[in-house]
């Protein structure tokens, strides 16, 4: 994920130097999102200290630190993430269990027992625990719906939105045929027929391309711990509280991704192809990602609609 010819994002952990691409770039989300094959990551040994690398946000993890076992955690989402096995919506319920279980093992004192817990969640998945439990589970895309456009329409009438984004949300509301006389439950529904019969399939052949953005923000966001110091002045990317926080904030925005999509494949119908995903999320990361206040918006938003964990939001927002 490193080219000295677009925007990076870059990060230090443990003196070392890790470079992402920021995708509100169009070349940039072009070469992350489009390549079929799991993504793989180098790391430098950069010369930190030298200051044309500008601003950077460091973690550091040695033994007794306050950020425990980030690279087993680290490594075990990014392994998830890409587990083919499973659709993407299974990967991140199971992800949301993890993050709200760390959260709770943080908030008593057991970080020493993360290694443990990230162990087994690695063999249950392997072994196919979660299968039963995920399953009776129904998709609710009233309420999904109804969730995600709060979150749009806030950010919408915030301040500036770059008109490409304004376009592409007029083709989102033309393609659920989003009118004032619709009701959520109509909305819902034609929501549901759109995925049936565009969405669903053209994911069948390219969800990889959701789980890149994914994997991407897990790497240039330091998730689930984030920056312990940063000279990033304002930061991009928002510092969440808690692992619990950044679980849903990114939960959050690949609900809004997945919903916007929905609506451009009921608008372009056949047409619909991989360049659409493209614009959508090079545009969304440009509109939302660096927002600087709709994180903590977003979280309370959330909030006053009781959505309290990392699981149930995942469970919300599967198709």
């Amino acid at each position: 994920m490193m080219c000295s010819a677009y925007p990076r994002v870059m990060n230090v952990v443990d003196d070392v130097l890790q470079r992402s691409l920021d995708l509100s770039c169009p070349e940039a989300a072009r070469i992350v999102l489009l390549d079929p094959n799991p993504m793989e990551f180098d790391e430098d040994e950069g010369r930190l200290h030298d200051p044309r690398l500008g601003r950077l946000a460091e973690l550091s993890t040695p033994a007794g630190n306050s950020a425990p076992a980030f690279r087993e955690i680290r490594g075990f989402v990014i392994w998830l993430l890409q587990y083919r096995a499973w659709p993407l919506w299974k990967r991140l319920v199971v992800l949301g269990s993890l993050c709200d279980r760390l959260h709770e093992m943080a908030a008593a004192g057991q970080d020493t027992k993360v290694p443990e817990i990230v162990k087994w969640y690695h063999d249950a998945a392997q072994g196919d625990l979660f299968d039963q439990t995920l399953d009776n589970h129904d998709p609710q895309p009233a309420a999904q719906l109804e969730m995600v456009l709060e979150l749009v329409v806030g950010r919408i009438g915030s301040d500036f939105i770059a008109p490409r984004f304004l376009a592409l949300y007029q083709e989102f509301m033309q393609g659920i045929e989003w009118t004032s006389k619709s009701s959520m439950d109509d909305l819902g529904r034609r929501y549901a027929s759109i995925f049936a019969q565009h969405y669903a399939p053209f994911m069948r052949r390219h969800e990889y391309m959701l789980e890149h953005y994914l994997v991407s923000y897990v790497h240039r966001t330091l998730f689930p711990l984030g920056p312990q110091k940063s000279n990033r002045e304002p930061s991009v990317h928002y510092h969440a509280g808690s692992i619990r926080e950044q679980c849903l904030l990114m939960m959050v925005y690949y609900a809004i991704i997945q919903t916007l999509l929905m609506g451009l494949a009921g608008f372009h119908q056949a047409e619909f192809a991989p360049g659409h995903v493209v614009q959508a999320i090079q545009s969304f990361t440009k509109v939302f990602e660096h927002h600087l206040s709709f994180p903590g918006r977003a979280l309370q938003i959330l909030a006053n609609k009781g959505v309290k964990t990392c699981t149930s939001l995942a469970m919300l927002v599967r198709n």
